[in-house]
């Protein structure tokens, strides 16, 4: 009887142990993935995190400006929340080791784990086993330390670089962002044929793409100046490309595009972009189509998905900017065709960042997002996601 509970005492201890072996190997593993080789998405224990964080802080406090000012902590807090939970899931995990291997009670082997990561040493195995596991420990301890020091800064720093692509648009998008203007002040300061002007932009939604689909946090990170969103600016310059290319009397299947070639680089760079970082972040939308897909089956024709911008206020945009920049009215049904084949290829994805974060109204962009769920806190499943749009006013 002594000897049956004595093994049945033993087989508890080893499966604490392979427990504890798991757990540290799934915190390495988010680490890892996080920090050093990022994938597209949150790993487990960051998703787990940030919806922690988010059921936390955002919620609709009584006073507006406090649940502004709450939201725009969560993905901050998030995120130095983030190797916080690193380390105690560690103390954790190697506490069940300890106490599996012998190492006496759990507040013991509580004491042992959390002196060997914080590499304090008030308090130390004894064995040779138990110290090369206590000195393991505290290996993955200064380990994680300085993926933190190199994860925060390069999060900010990308934080930074998107600020900087916001303001370099702002004296041609305006504040808030708006494509109207954005393709006035452009055919003004005869910016369209620019290859630089083009290019610039170009490079800043690629380097979007790279860091928001590594980093997701990045897409909850509040802008500097509240009247000012990267999504809208992002919108703003999707639409003020997709308006030149459909307004034009180039064929789209011409090989020599003309100064169509600028808008046409954007839109090949900004559409997947757009697209892989709402999908990085867990919204319900599609795969990126290729801008040379899209042309190949004919961006002249209707598309079969609906886009949030009816064709009355595309209609009066190229109105207004035929009379304020001398613009030439193109056949507005197939201009209009053209464009809503353009759009409809990351609208979706900009209506669900726009209500991801919901930034200030702007035209075409944040002023019609779609209304996206919590993150999930146990499945990987996408965010839930209304497209019905809400009511657009003047």
């Amino acid at each position: 009887m002594i000897a049956s509970a004595a093994l049945a005492h033993r087989g508890i201890q080893m499966g604490v142990v392979v427990i504890g072996v798991a757990l540290a190997a799934a915190v390495l593993a988010s680490a890892l993935e996080t920090v050093v080789l990022p994938r597209d998405g949150f790993t487990r224990i960051a998703r787990v995190t940030f919806a922690v964080v988010d059921r936390l802080l955002v919620r609709r406090w009584r006073n507006a400006e406090r649940t502004a000012s709450m939201r725009g902590m969560y993905a901050p807090v998030a995120l130095a929340t983030l190797p916080l939970v690193w380390m105690i899931l560690i103390i954790v995990a190697f506490t069940g080791i300890f106490w599996g291997i012998g190492s006496g009670t759990w507040q013991r082997s509580m004491e042992i784990s959390g002196s060997s990561v914080t590499t304090l040493g008030f308090a130390a195995p004894t064995g040779a086993g138990k110290s090369w596991i206590a000195f393991v420990e505290a290996v993955i301890g200064l380990g994680l330390v300085a993926l933190l020091i190199s994860y925060l800064p390069t999060i900010y720093a990308a934080h930074h670089d998107r600020e900087k692509g916001i303001r370099t648009l702002r004296p041609f998008a305006g504040t808030p962002a708006s494509s109207e203007q954005m393709l006035t002040n452009f055919r003004r300061f005869q910016a369209i044929s620019n290859d630089a002007t083009w290019e610039t932009a170009s490079q800043w939604l690629l380097e979007l793409d790279q860091t928001h689909c590594s980093f997701p946090a990045l897409s909850y990170f509040p802008e500097t100046s509240p009247t000012q969103s990267w999504v809208a600016s992002v919108g703003a310059l999707l639409d003020t490309a997709a308006l030149i290319v459909s307004t034009s009397e180039t064929p789209l299947s011409q090989t020599d595009l003309g100064e169509n070639q600028g808008p046409l680089l954007v839109l090949a760079h900004g559409i997947p972009s757009i697209v892989r970082i709402g999908r990085a972040i867990g919204l319900p939308i599609d795969p990126p189509a290729t801008l040379i897909d899209l042309l190949a089956s004919g961006a002249d024709g209707k598309p079969t998905e609906a886009i949030s911008i009816s064709q009355e206020e595309f209609t009066g945009v190229v109105d207004r900017c035929s009379r304020q920049a001398n613009i030439p009215r193109p056949d507005m049904d197939v201009a209009w065709q053209r464009f809503q084949a353009l759009r409809s290829t990351y609208d979706h994805a900009l209506r669900g960042l726009a209500g991801l974060t919901i930034a200030a109204p702007a035209p075409w962009t944040t002023d019609r997002p779609a209304k996206v769920g919590r993150p999930r806190l146990v499945t990987n499943r996408p965010l839930r996601a209304d497209w019905s749009l809400p009511a657009i006013t003047d």
